[in-house]
């Protein structure tokens, strides 16, 4: 079993035996003295008297003055910690505020986060502190394989060799290690843990533990609610069905790039007949198809490209620092892709229909680029469909002036 962390540790028992030893030899010294020079009964009286004052002031200072010391130094170590993990804006700053937190837990000691990926089916190291800033190196890979996490009660461990020991503290490289492991919840359900090491035999205090408690409890919170936002922010910002960005948010992307001064061309795809796709096969199979395209959509644009669904079956491609006879190069690649996509999806074939258009020097914002691009693809679709049509180019302001 792992040692009740009410226990005193063994550094203080060893100062309250000594001190319990100093006080009863210092008063048997007193007595021994008193008689051996047979001093008068008052005054043998008044030094027992002092001793025992000095004794009670000792005693009061160990059992009240101490603990309140401590008191106020975990209270204070508990605000700065929460002021820290409050001014984080992101789950990296989180994790900075975690880390300098751990720190100050276990000066000098190695320590470190292990959080669940997404699939919650893996820790990952996320903070290590210590020499090197390696951490202890904890071998467990899963929370499973964590008996914090799975009990979600924090476990002290005085030697990785121990009978009772954790069994991925055994067998280490450094050798024998004691150690500390304290769950990280979210709501009720254990996300990752804290472990921290020290030398054997000697494992984190109470103190100690208290604090990684803390951390762990004020930083599971923190992530918990950074993580709920960061999850409503994507959910505002792209179309539930294929992932991709929403109209509004393009748009706002948009407007970002114009503002910086960076040109972009624009593309506008339709889905050929989709209608008659959906009548046929049902709305289910028409969602397929959506998600597909959006798929084979992203994964053949550029990285910088911004993609997003206007609408419909209609999605709209912003190429930044892009012509529209190269975009059309990206379009045609996504279009070969759709089609082998197809040749092995359970999904009917379909075609798409693509309009191109970009401001050619002049000035233009989104909404007029997307304008000229979905003229493109009326021709395109009157010209037979499954096909990439280019706007002709407005001519610059200048040449217009003229």
């Amino acid at each position: 079993m792992s040692r009740r962390r009410d226990r005193p540790a063994p550094a203080e028992r060893l100062v309250i035996g000594q001190m319990a030893g100093v006080v009863l030899a210092s008063f048997l010294a007193v007595v021994a003295l008193a008689e051996a020079l047979g001093l008068p009964p008052g005054l043998e009286r008044l030094i027992e008297a002092i001793l025992l004052a000095v004794t009670a002031a000792g005693g009061m200072w160990w059992l009240m003055v101490r603990p309140l010391r401590r008191a106020a130094g975990e209270e204070a170590f508990h605000a700065r910690l929460q002021r820290a993990l409050g001014m984080a804006m992101s789950e990296e700053e989180a994790l900075e505020a975690m880390r300098r937190g751990l720190e100050a837990c276990v000066p000098g000691s190695p320590g470190e986060v292990l959080l669940a990926d997404s699939s919650r089916a893996h820790l990952e190291r996320a903070v290590a502190v210590g020499p090197g800033d390696a951490g202890p190196g904890c071998a467990v890979d899963s929370p499973a394989a964590c008996a914090a996490v799975r009990r979600g009660q924090s476990m002290v461990f005085p030697s990785g060799e121990a009978l009772d020991a954790g069994p991925k503290l055994r067998g280490r490289p450094e050798g024998a290690r004691s150690a500390a492991c304290v769950p990280i919840a979210v709501l009720g359900r254990s996300i990752g843990v804290v472990h921290v090491t020290a030398p054997d035999g000697d494992p984190p205090g109470r103190e100690a533990v208290a604090r990684l408690e803390s951390l762990a409890t004020q930083a599971g919170s923190r992530l918990g609610m950074l993580r709920a936002i960061a999850r409503g922010e994507l959910q505002a910002a792209t179309d539930p069905l294929t992932g991709l960005l929403n109209r509004r948010s393009l748009e706002q992307r948009a407007r970002a790039l114009r503002g910086a001064g960076v040109p972009y061309a624009v593309a506008i795809a339709d889905l050929d007949r989709f209608k008659a796709l959906n009548d046929a096969h049902g709305h289910e199979t028409g969602d397929r198809a959506l998600r597909l395209f959006a798929r084979e959509l992203r994964a053949a644009v550029r990285e910088a490209d911004v993609v997003g669904r206007w609408g419909g079956e209609e999605f709209v491609v912003v190429f930044p620092g892009c012509r529209a006879e190269d975009a059309a190069q990206v379009v045609e690649r996504v279009r070969e892709r759709l089609r082998a996509a197809l040749a092995a999806a359970d999904t009917p074939p379909f075609t798409v229909s693509v309009g191109l258009a970009d401001a050619g020097g002049a000035d233009a914002d989104l909404a007029a680029l997307v304008t000229a691009a979905d003229a493109a693809l009326l021709r395109a679709k009157a010209e037979g469909r499954d096909r990439v049509v280019v706007a002709a180019r407005p001519r610059p302001l200048e040449a217009a002036a003229a």
